[in-house]
């Protein structure tokens, strides 16, 4: 069979997070030694940065770089991140914590388990995750998820941090290995009969080409969709959040009256704060020198300056302050890779910034496209099977996560008219399954075995959910044999004394 002719020149399109991400990733993967690597960003469109927090899996791409927390955390304005507080997402004033979940917390995690199978079959009060995970009680008590003495196991945790900064270190580093930063607009984009994409074109006359193009150009997708017309498949109807206004509150700013003195005593130092509202939720991630806000929204259920005043409102900042407004695109490309074309960031695929998975996405289809790389030069067969395989990945996980994003949406209380809408939106039928099964009492670990491996999120994530937000019959009664109340006391208990015996309680 004829070798392919070898990829000897490689272009990404957009800088920011994505793009410095991906041209950090391949200056760093040997596979790629011997290709020309070069970015094109204009200067004219800055970063998004809806979502300015991470998984673990960030710290695994961060070290797989070979860059240590010393070195990019601080320039970053970077903090650490031990899960999500989900605050009054039924409208009755509760909260839960999303913990991160590693080894040590495999025991006391399982009495947790137990406990939520029982009182979804009508057995026993409310339980949620908090106190069952060490990232709850390091979160409840404002403590960072870094041991001040060795663990046995690897513990998990991820960090919050400044998109833009980000991408500047990124691209320091990526530079500093031999890509070429090109700072121009692309005007036009040319492409061969076998639509493949040929050329860019730039404001300046200057033509740019390549042999493989990634396109990390946001929301406008300027090769994958405009340029080779694949399909955008939109979850508009089933996301319905689809705008966000956001707001910085500087650190300092926290002191400067009794009421932020307040705010101040309340920030979450290593947590995102997500607040249900009235047509959406309100984030809120520490950083180092701010506190980002943020309100993703309905603009069907919502108009911009009504959001802006909420949002205002929900903060203590003056109707007058400044905000910023951004219009989100949601859904996937029906193929993330098409031809000579690798779509990630924003200008593949956009769920919405709860759970922070944007990041994950990106890193997910960069290494799957690296380990994938060397078998697609091979032959016209392997280039074909390379791109089918990634593209049944990536269009696997992002449903996967689709799924339990809208498991917040379809469990809620809430009864304003956007809550109410978000509770009708068509759902798919394996969540209609999970929510069945959990709803109803039945054998829920038996449908995550099944549908393991299209799942985005895992046993304890799930739970978390479900549990927290009390999502059951409230008249089912089914026989559970409960769990004793001292072991649950002791479980409770081992994750205490886990955070005061490897953690920081000293410099909280």
């Amino acid at each position: 069979m004829k070798v392919k002719q070898a990829i000897r020149k490689i272009i990404i399109l957009g800088g920011g997070t994505a793009g410095w991400m991906a041209a950090a990733a391949l200056a760093n993967n040997p596979v790629f030694a011997a290709i020309e690597l070069s970015l094109v960003e204009s200067d004219n469109i800055g970063t998004i940065g809806v979502g300015e927090g991470s998984t673990p899996h960030l710290k695994r791409f961060m070290d797989n770089l070979g860059i240590s927390e010393k070195d990019w955390m601080e320039p970053c304005h970077a903090s650490y991140k031990t899960g999500i507080d989900f605050i009054n997402w039924n409208g009755d004033g509760q909260q839960y914590f999303h913990p991160f979940y590693f080894q040590m917390d495999v025991k006391p995690a399982e009495v947790f388990f137990i406990n939520a199978n029982a009182r979804r079959r009508g057995h026993g009060s409310a339980v949620r995750p908090d106190a069952f995970f060490s990232s709850g009680v390091l979160a409840k008590h404002n403590l960072s998820p870094r041991p001040n003495k060795t663990l046995p196991c690897t513990n998990e945790y991820g960090y919050h941090f400044d998109a833009t900064e980000l991408a500047n270190y990124l691209k320091d580093y990526a530079c500093q290995r031999g890509v070429r930063q090109i700072i121009a607009d692309v005007v036009e984009v040319s492409t061969t009969q076998h639509q493949q994409i040929e050329t860019l074109i730039l404001a300046n006359g200057e033509r740019l080409n390549a042999d493989f193009f990634i396109d990390a150009s946001g929301f406008s997708a300027k090769l994958i969709h405009k340029a080779l017309g694949v399909p955008f498949q939109s979850f508009a109807e089933e996301l319905l959040n689809d705008s966000a206004v956001t707001v910085p509150l500087p650190v300092p700013a926290l002191l400067d009256s009794t009421q932020t003195q307040q705010a101040k005593a309340q920030q979450a130092k290593y947590h995102t704060r997500a607040t249900a509202l009235s047509a959406g939720w309100l984030w809120q991630i520490p950083l180092t020198h701010r506190l980002g806000n943020g309100y993703v929204y309905s603009s069907r259920h919502l108009s911009a300056n009504a959001a802006a005043k909420e949002l205002l409102h929900s903060v203590n900042l003056p109707e007058s302050t400044q905000v910023r407004f951004l219009k989100l695109r949601v859904g996937v490309s029906d193929k993330a890779w098409h031809n000579n074309v690798l779509a990630i960031g924003l200008a593949q695929s956009f769920i919405e910034p709860l759970e922070a998975t944007s990041i994950i996405m990106t890193q997910f289809t960069l290494e799957k496209f690296m380990s994938l790389f060397e078998r697609y030069q091979l032959n016209k067969q392997a280039e074909t099977l390379s791109r089918q395989t990634l593209n049944q990945a990536v269009m696997q996980l992002v449903l996967g996560i689709k799924d339990y994003i809208q498991a917040h949406y379809v469990t809620s209380q809430r009864s304003e008219a956007y809550w109410v809408a978000a509770r009708k939106v068509a759902i798919s039928q394996r969540l209609t399954q999970l929510l069945q099964a959990w709803y109803q009492g039945e054998d829920f670990d038996l449908l995550l075995y099944q549908y393991d491996q299209q799942l985005a999120y895992f046993r304890p994530s799930w739970y978390a959910l479900l549990a927290g937000m009390d999502y059951r019959d409230p008249k089912l009664k089914r026989p559970f044999e409960p769990i004793s109340a001292d072991i649950t006391a002791q479980a409770i208990s081992y994750c205490q004394t886990l955070v005061e015996q490897y953690f920081q309680p000293k410099h909280s």
